[in-house]
């Protein structure tokens, strides 16, 4: 009896959490990182690997990239706030390793230097999955399947984080702005969300936050280190393809501003030899806005990863489209 009432009481709150718009999300921590990052050497080591910031995670639906890249092995290895320069050198000495690498140039995120906090997040991962146990992939995964279709698991709604919001806010918590799916993809719904005040706290991040410009040596030792981890990915028949995700308002004109293209993504190019795609170049993926200045809308993202994707196959070199799935 006690066993039912649980059940009941579980379901009741599941579907009371269900109703005033939650849903479920697993956690995007380091080990479900790691077991994505596993991926991408499995096999033949031929995956499609993102590297990025949030841009990527919210922006790009991996299940349209690989439709659209001929049924390819999408691997989403991008992490929140984080230049993608440590995991581009992990996959670089990674002897395994012989895929596409989307290489995500968020420009203050990719070019600044200090502080390092945007690269020691993404260098800890690194560090973590090459110690990591067997015994940590096992319950990771295990956890997955609860994680992917309870909402009452969302740490939102445990009793002591609700309890707080009653009493601060005397309402309950709303719906979070994004969620996190098994492959590591995180949709955003902006609708109903106070987008002038995320503007401006997008605005000042950018603008403060993420790091100073590089002195003319430091961008020259970053373009060598850059250029010499192309290479060796490119030595063993893999391949880099720098993208630029589409960004809008403030955020926008701060990194044209700080970044001009001449001096940096020009330069990236040029240095590297890769090809790259910034949204810019085509009409119809700069037509796209990001609600908050940063980020596309769940609803936005899938017509943009499909234009993307057709673009890389139109411009990147004959191996991206001739690429096994």
């Amino acid at each position: 009896m006690a066993l039912l009432a649980a059940g009941v009481l579980l379901a009741g709150t599941e579907w009371g959490w269900r109703v005033r718009g939650f849903q479920p999300s697993v956690k995007d921590t380091p080990e479900l990182w790691s077991l994505a990052r596993a991926r991408a050497s499995e096999g033949d080591g031929r995956a499609v690997v993102m590297l990025g910031s949030s841009r990527f995670q919210v922006g790009l639906v991996p299940e349209v990239l690989s439709q659209s890249l001929g049924e390819a092995r999408v691997v989403q290895l991008s992490i929140s706030g984080s230049s993608s320069l440590p995991v581009l050198e992990d996959l670089a000495a990674d002897e395994h390793f012989r895929g596409l690498v989307l290489c995500e140039v968020s420009p203050t995120l990719f070019f600044s230097v200090e502080p390092n906090e945007v690269r020691a997040r993404p260098a800890s991962y690194v560090a973590r999955h090459a110690h990591r146990t067997f015994v940590e992939d096992w319950e990771t995964a295990l956890r997955l399947p609860f994680q992917e279709h309870l909402v009452v698991l969302l740490s939102a709604v445990q009793p002591k984080g609700v309890l707080h919001h009653l009493l601060v806010n005397r309402t309950l918590p709303p719906p979070p702005l994004n969620r996190t799916r098994a492959d590591r993809h995180q949709p955003s719904d902006f609708e109903g969300v106070d987008l002038a005040a995320l503007r401006q706290s997008w605005e000042r991040r950018y603008q403060d936050a993420h790091g100073r410009t590089p002195e003319p040596a430091e961008l020259e030792s970053q373009l060598e280190r850059v250029s010499a981890q192309v290479e060796r990915i490119r030595s063993r028949g893999g391949e880099v393809v720098f993208v630029r995700m589409v960004s809008s308002g403030a955020v926008r004109r701060i990194e044209d501003t700080r970044y001009p293209r001449a001096l940096y993504w020009e330069r990236l190019l040029e240095r590297t030899g890769s090809q790259g795609f910034s949204f810019e170049d085509s009409p119809a993926l700069a037509r796209f806005e990001c609600p908050d200045g940063s980020h596309l809308d769940s609803r936005s993202a899938p017509g943009f990863t499909h234009l993307l994707g057709q673009e890389l196959l139109r411009r990147a070199p004959g191996r991206l489209a001739a690429r096994d799935p």
